[in-house]
């Protein structure tokens, strides 16, 4: 047999489908890897319960006549004449509601640090309407603490 004649970049051909063939039996390999990992159970995860408004009712706090409304500024507990209130002193007895009306510029982590403070298990947060707000800053120009 005589040799074949040399081709320029012949070579180069052999190479690449070594590298070709390289690359897909890293991807296969990938592949199965992924597979095997993903064979086990599915995690579970707690479902989060949001609770959801309908057309008949309003996403508003509707005020009851014995609610028992505590009012947080972002720094102080006030009752509803705007006096200041120990928070672990509100008690929801005779199954009254505990209503937290809070300034709606105080930042989230503030709310719950704030919620917390109240022993109460069943607390409503609410958001304080302008006019809580212009009388709490009256208040606090006019030095009523």
């Amino acid at each position: 047999m005589r040799n074949p004649i040399p081709i320029p970049g012949a070579e180069d051909g052999a190479m690449t489908e070594v590298a070709l063939a390289l690359a897909m039996g890293f991807f296969s390999i990938l592949v199965l890897t992924l597979v095997s990992m993903g064979g086990g159970e599915s995690p579970s995860y707690q479902a989060i319960h949001l609770v959801q408004t309908s057309s008949e009712r309003s996403a508003a706090v509707m005020p009851e006549i014995d609610d028992v409304i505590v009012i947080f500024d972002g720094e102080r507990y006030l009752d509803t004449d705007l006096n200041p209130l120990d928070p672990a002193s509100v008690t929801a007895d005779g199954g009254r509601r505990i209503v937290l009306a809070i300034d709606p510029s105080v930042r989230l982590a503030d709310v719950m640090a704030a919620r917390s403070r109240i022993a109460v298990s069943n607390v409503v947060i609410a958001n304080l309407d302008g006019r809580w707000r212009t009388a709490i800053e009256a208040a606090k120009e006019a030095g009523h603490d």
